[in-house]
């Protein structure tokens, strides 16, 4: 058995004593092949600090750490999914993914309650989606002159962002129209719409919103929402008349509904 007597520099020519030598020394210095970690204690014993084996059933070199064999390198793999993605379940383990596979050049996940997590990465690249989000806004409305309250359990939207183009949806109610008049804004756009483009019409995103269940029939002209750029709110407008105009806010009344649902883009 090996007698843990430490490292030894071997001069030229000299003859190892078999106990002393081979023993305590020669054996300590190489490794050790075993069939298993039975034969390894079986055949050495108390094994001394530094010693290494290498065991045939696992394939793997060991390490004796001067109180148990420890696993040279650290890591192992676990899993058997063809195709799976490695990860590391813990800091000595590779685990094959199951639920996450790439082949052919598709990923596939299929892990209930996941998904592909893509937050702002910002590429440069015009092919490669950087950004995928998912939320709620709170909105309000402001009026040139008078009052417009929205409805505080109607008064949050829905949006998707896709790169950089967002989608909105969602129904506001006025529960306060007090002597509204002049121009009326929707406020609270989750992202600034897109300032680049030296047109307006490059930058206006048209037809987002409209109004039903005004204090009276609208005419001439039908309401039409607008987000200009560089902006984070939502402009009425009246479409199919000869002369450009913005609704006026004495055509809304307490009941109002606003409806919004379309899209815009954003430098974000």
């Amino acid at each position: 058995m090996a007698d843990p007597s430490g490292y030894k520099t071997f001069a030229a020519g000299e003859v190892l004593d078999a106990a002393a030598g081979v023993m305590a020394y020669l054996m300590d210095q190489v490794v050790g092949v075993y069939a298993d970690s039975s034969a390894r204690g079986t055949a050495i014993g108390t094994a001394a600090e530094g010693q290494v084996s290498y065991l045939k059933d696992t394939n793997k070199v060991y390490l004796y750490n001067g109180s148990a064999w420890a696993e040279v390198g650290g890591v192992s793999f676990s899993g058997t999914t063809a195709n799976g993605m490695l990860t590391y379940s813990s800091a000595t383990e590779i685990t094959t993914q199951s639920t996450a596979t790439y082949a052919s050049d598709t990923l596939t996940l299929t892990g209930s309650g996941g998904g592909l997590k893509i937050n702002g990465l910002d590429s440069s690249d015009a092919n490669t989606l950087d950004d995928y989000e998912e939320g709620t806004f709170l909105v309000t409305a402001d009026v040139a002159s008078g009052t417009l309250t929205v409805d505080t359990d109607r008064d949050v939207l829905k949006y998707t962002k896709i790169g950089q183009k967002v989608y909105i949806s969602g129904q506001i109610e006025f529960t306060t129209a007090s002597s509204p008049v002049g121009a009326w804004h929707i406020l609270g756009l989750p992202f600034t719409n897109t300032n680049t483009g030296a047109l307006g019409g490059q930058k206006t995103a048209w037809q987002v919103a409209t109004v039903i269940n005004t204090a009276s029939d609208v005419s001439p002209g039908s309401p039409l929402g607008y987000i200009v750029g560089d902006e984070t709110q939502i402009t009425m407008y009246l479409a199919g008349i000869s002369a450009s105009a913005v609704m006026n806010a004495n055509y809304l009344d307490t009941g109002s509904l606003v409806c919004i649902s379309g899209s815009y883009t954003t430098d974000s």
